[in-house]
């Protein structure tokens, strides 16, 4: 019980705005130029195309689509709800370095396996930390995603990424 209550303390100290002169007063673009939606590239699992959407200062809906590195015919897309924390300040008034928390799903796929391809299907929960600058519309993200597969064949991993998206 006392770990509880140290944790739930804990987030809600970690929820609380810094006080900066980068001032967040309902949208995130008080932190980036642009809109809320932003669109890129990111390496990792999967690589290929990667976007998200910022639904307030504190939450955001993201995506990815595209294949396994150095897996022959591999296809996968996922999409999370995250949750934004802005724990500690990044030293710099125009810079701001939110952690994401959140959950969401996977969807891969190989089609070298047999000519009906193989599915892998399940959760995935989602850590990372993206740097974000006022005069520029472009973040830089990073983050791991254990994921725990459920259909066709079983199994577990740790996925990851590391990419930039640009905010129209």
């Amino acid at each position: 019980m006392t770990a509880l209550l140290l944790a739930l303390c804990l987030g809600a100290n970690a929820q609380t705005p810094i006080d900066t002169p980068m001032t967040r007063a309902g949208d995130v673009n008080a932190e980036h130029a642009g809109g809320p939606f932003g669109i890129g590239l990111a390496v990792g699992a999967p690589t290929g195309v990667a976007g998200k959407l910022w639904l307030g200062d504190w939450s955001a809906l993201q995506f990815s689509a595209g294949g396994d590195v150095g897996v022959f015919q591999d296809l996968a897309v996922t999409a999370d709800y995250v949750l934004q924390f802005r724990p500690f300040e990044s030293g710099e008034p125009d810079v701001s370095v939110p952690l994401h928390i959140g959950g969401g799903v996977n969807v891969g796929g190989n089609f070298w396996e047999n000519i009906t391809g193989m599915w892998f299907v399940g959760p995935r929960a989602v850590f990372g930390m993206s740097v974000l600058m006022r005069d520029l519309p472009i973040d830089i993200y990073f983050e791991v995603a254990p994921t725990v597969y459920l259909v066709e064949k079983p199994g577990w991993s740790i996925d990851g990424q590391i990419g930039i998206r640009h905010y129209l």
